[in-house]
């Protein structure tokens, strides 16, 4: 073979081989991105706590009135 070649074909796999190693070392996360990834899922956590306050507090609610409801009618029909 033409040593041109094999020349231009060694530099031409060195250069990819490069590119490959940068591109690993840039796929990993680092602190910051974990950091704001556990405050997501934090913040989501919270969030559906939340949410299911509001709805166990809605339900509260929804079985006082009826219970104030069912205390009319038994005043009302007495």
């Amino acid at each position: 073979m033409n040593t041109l070649y094999l020349r231009k074909l060694s530099v031409s796999l060195l250069m990819a081989s490069l590119g490959f190693l940068s591109l690993s070392a840039l796929a990993g996360q680092d602190s910051n991105q974990r950091l704001m990834i556990e405050q997501a899922i934090k913040q989501k956590q919270q969030a559906k706590a939340a949410e299911a306050v509001k709805q166990q507090e809605a339900a509260i609610k929804a079985e006082e009135c009826k219970k104030q409801i069912e205390q009319g009618r038994n005043a009302i029909g007495n």
